[in-house]
C-alpha cells in the first residue's frame, strides 16, 4: 500500500499539517509577563534602649532670690544727722562694722559728763555715810549697851549706808547708759550686708523708728522652691546635691549651693511642698570669678536626691502617649503599656512596664498597630541596596501561559516573534494575547 502512494504529494502535505500543529500549540502555550504582588516595604525607625539601674531623682523647679538677713536700720537715739558715707550707695557692699553715718554727738557728750559728775557724787556721799556709820558703832561699842536687832541696825546707820550704795548703783547704771547712747550716735551695718536702699541726708531729724537704710546679708542668699510632695522622701537626705542658675547667667553655667531644709507647709492651691536653698557667697565678694546671684532674681534650682532603687529608664522621645511604648521584637511592633515614676530632663523614669534592655522606638509615627512590621535604621543602612528586600519595587515573575482566550484585553503584552510564512497561509497570523 505504501508503494501506491505519492510521496512527493504526501510528504509536503504531512509537513504542511505538522506545522500548522505545532504553530497552533505554542500559540496557546506562548510565555507572559506577569506581575508580583506589590507589597509596601517595613517603615524605617530610630530606635533606642531602655536602661536598668539606680538613677538619683533630679527635680528642677524655678525660685525667687531672698536674703537671708533683710533690715530695715533704725536709730536708737534721736537727733540731727551731722555726717553721712555717700560713697556708699544702693548696690554697695559693706563689711561688718563699716560705719553709715553719725548722729549728732554734743548732746549725748554732755549727758555723758553729767553721768559721771554724779557717779563721783554718789561715791564721795558713800564713803561719807561709811565714815559715820563707822563712828557710830565705835560709840555702841563704848556704851556697851544692848539693844534690840532693829534698834542696833538704826544706832549703826545701817539703812544710810544701804541707801547711799543704792544711790551709787544708779549713777554707775545712769554712766553706761550715757556711755550706749553716745556710741549709738554712729551707724554701722551689723553684718556683711548689701546696701538695698538709702532714706536720709545730712541734716536730717531721725529718731526711733525712722528707717535710715535697708540691708541685705551679703554673706548668703536663701530660694525657695516648689516641688511634689510625693518626692521629698528622695530629696530630704544630707547627700542632696543642689545647683543654682541665675536668669542672666551664661548657658549651662551653675554654682554649687547648699540643701538647707524641707518647710513642712504644703502650699494651698497647688498643694506642692517647699523647699529651702541657700547660696554662699552669692555677690561673689570672696571670688571675684563667680557670677552674681541677683537678689529678688528668678532662678533655676536642680536637687539630685537619691535613687528609688532599680528602676528603668528611657528618652522621653520613645514614651507615646504619656503612658506606652513602642518595643520592636523579630521586626515587628509591640505596644507596651508603662506606668512612668517620674521625668529628668531628656529621660522618664519608669515605675513598671519594662524590664530593661528593650528596644524601643523613636520616631513619631501616626499610625501604629500591633505586629506592624518595621525595620530599624540601624539594619537599614547596614543591608545594601541588591540585597532582597533593599528595593520599594517588587520582581517581575515570568509564568507560561495555559490559555490565550483568558488574557484576550490585557494591556501592552510582550511582543510575539514574527510569524513564518506557513502561518499567514495557515490563518494564524495576527493572533495575540
Amino acid at each position: 500500500m505504501l508503494d501506491k502512494i505519492n510521496w512527493s504529494i504526501a510528504i509536503p502535505v504531512l509537513l504542511i499539517v505538522l506545522a500548522s500543529l505545532l504553530s497552533s500549540w505554542l500559540l496557546r502555550e506562548k510565555p507572559t509577563m506577569q506581575r508580583g504582588e506589590r507589597k509596601a516595604p517595613p517603615l524605617t525607625v530610630d530606635v533606642a534602649l531602655a536602661e536598668y539601674g539606680q538613677f538619683p531623682l533630679t527635680v528642677r523647679a524655678l525660685g525667687k532670690v531672698s536674703a537671708r538677713e533683710l533690715v530695715e536700720l533704725q536709730p536708737q537715739v534721736d537727733g540731727r544727722v551731722e555726717w553721712l558715707n555717700y560713697d556708699l550707695g544702693p548696690g554697695s557692699t559693706l563689711k561688718k562694722g563699716e560705719l553709715l553715718l553719725r548722729i549728732e554727738r554734743e548732746p549725748y557728750e554732755l549727758a555723758l559728763q553729767t553721768a559721771r559728775s554724779t557717779l563721783a557724787e554718789r561715791r564721795a556721799e558713800l564713803q561719807q555715810e561709811q565714815g559715820q556709820r563707822k563712828v557710830a558703832q565705835e560709840e555702841f561699842e563704848l556704851l556697851g549697851d544692848s539693844l534690840p536687832d532693829a534698834d542696833q541696825s538704826l544706832v549703826l546707820r545701817e539703812p544710810q549706808l544701804a541707801a547711799a550704795r543704792a544711790r551709787v548703783d544708779a549713777a554707775a547704771a545712769q554712766l553706761r547708759l550715757a556711755e550706749r547712747d553716745l556710741r549709738l550716735t554712729s551707724i554701722s551695718a551689723p553684718f556683711n550686708a548689701l546696701l538695698v536702699s538709702r532714706s536720709v541726708d545730712i541734716g536730717d531729724r531721725v529718731a526711733p523708728g525712722t528707717v535710715m537704710y535697708t540691708l541685705a546679708g551679703a554673706d548668703r542668699f536663701q530660694i525657695e522652691v516648689e516641688v511634689p510632695a510625693s518626692q521629698l522622701p528622695q530629696l530630704n537626705t544630707p547627700q542632696a546635691q543642689v545647683r543654682i542658675r541665675g536668669s542672666q547667667w551664661p548657658s549651662g553655667e551653675f554654682r554649687q549651693g547648699r540643701f538647707v531644709r524641707v518647710i513642712p507647709v504644703l502650699e494651698e492651691q497647688g498643694r506642692l511642698a517647699r523647699v529651702l536653698v541657700e547660696l554662699d557667697d552669692p555677690l561673689g565678694i570672696e571670688n571675684p570669678s563667680h557670677p552674681q546671684l541677683l537678689l529678688n532674681d528668678l532662678a533655676r534650682v536642680e536637687i539630685t536626691g537619691r535613687a528609688k532603687g532599680q528602676q528603668v529608664r528611657i528618652p522621653l522621645t520613645a514614651l507615646q502617649d504619656g503612658n506606652q511604648v513602642w518595643v520592636v521584637e523579630n521586626g515587628r511592633i509591640h505596644i507596651q503599656p508603662v506606668e512612668v515614676s517620674h521625668f529628668d530632663g531628656e529621660y522618664a523614669i519608669l515605675e513598671s512596664g519594662l524590664r530593661g534592655g528593650e528596644t524601643l522606638v523613636t520616631t513619631r509615627l501616626t499610625s501604629v498597630t500591633e505586629n506592624m512590621p518595621v525595620r530599624t535604621a540601624e539594619e537599614a543602612r547596614s543591608r545594601p541596596s541588591g540585597q532582597p528586600g533593599s528595593s520599594a519595587l517588587p520582581e517581575e515573575k515570568v509564568s507560561p501561559r495555559r490559555s490565550a482566550p483568558e488574557d484576550q484585553g490585557e494591556s501592552s503584552p510582550p511582543p510575539l516573534p514574527e510569524p513564518s510564512e506557513k502561518s499567514r497561509k495557515a490563518g494564524t497570523d495576527g493572533e495575540r494575547g
